[in-house]
């Protein structure tokens, strides 16, 4: 049997603005990953979307990113191995004081957008980020892009890794993530969502953006909430599950 986790970066928004969106796509998704505050999120929908997480038996992760509201962490920062260091200890450290203040546990760190991108291609910002989590705990599980720099520099800090693949996001043939101004680096339908999330769980495999095809290891598959007919996706895709023996779960901590 195959297992697969579901997860979803949630707690972008600010006050009620997005409760009730998420509180629906928390009913399908294994794990979910809260935005921390400094690229998008308020302490109140952050605490909010810890409870409903709770509530739903969802798996916790922190959601660290750049300091940069206004570009919704997607623009690099080029900020120095320290900085970075500094930075997703700050966040990681603070969503797992909110989540154990609320009765829970922190099950993993998502890195987001721009932090996420440069961590996965440059090996001293990974080790930077390996750095920080293994600092707060070492039995957090680091949710991490296939085949990236970030997988490598957790297992050298002794990191639990998932290997993270995308349902909605066109990979280039390098198995890097197509930059989001690429026309078509978004997979809109849910029929093209789907067809890919079939190659990549049953097949471990892509396509890129030039028609060839790559090798990506799939321990949990990210679905960005803001995709059209979301909710309808994730239907289908618990539907498909059953359909070909595949458990949908959450990532067991060794």
């Amino acid at each position: 049997m195959i297992h697969l986790d579901i997860n979803c970066d949630l707690a972008e928004g600010y006050g009620r603005g997005r409760q009730a969106e998420d509180l629906g796509i928390m009913k399908w998704i294994t794990s979910v990953n809260i935005a921390c505050g400094l690229h998008a999120g308020d302490p109140h929908i952050i605490c909010r979307t810890i409870e409903a997480a709770l509530r739903h038996g969802v798996k916790i992760g922190a959601h660290p990113g750049y300091p940069d509201i206004h570009g919704f962490g997607r623009r690099s920062m080029n900020l120095s191995v320290r900085e970075v260091y500094e930075l997703v200890l700050y966040q990681v450290s603070a969503l797992a004081g909110m989540t154990r203040a609320l009765g829970g546990e922190l099950h993993h760190v998502k890195l987001h957008g721009a932090l996420y991108n440069e961590a996965a291609e440059r090996p001293e910002l990974a080790e930077a980020v390996a750095r920080a989590i293994s600092d707060i705990d070492e039995e957090l599980i680091v949710y991490a892009l296939s085949g990236s720099a970030l997988v490598e520099a957790g297992l050298e800090h002794g990191l639990q890794v998932a290997e993270e693949v995308f349902a909605d996001r066109a990979y280039l043939p390098t198995g890097r993530l197509a930059p989001r101004e690429l026309e078509g680096s978004v997979l809109i339908s849910k029929e093209e969502q789907m067809e890919q999330t079939r190659q990549l769980v049953l097949k471990q495999k892509v396509q890129t953006v030039d028609g060839s095809s790559i090798a990506l290891a799939a321990d949990t598959l990210c679905v960005h909430c803001e995709s059209p007919d979301v909710l309808q996706f994730l239907v289908e895709l618990h539907r498909w599950s059953k359909q070909n023996d595949i458990k949908l779960e959450a990532i067991t901590p060794r």
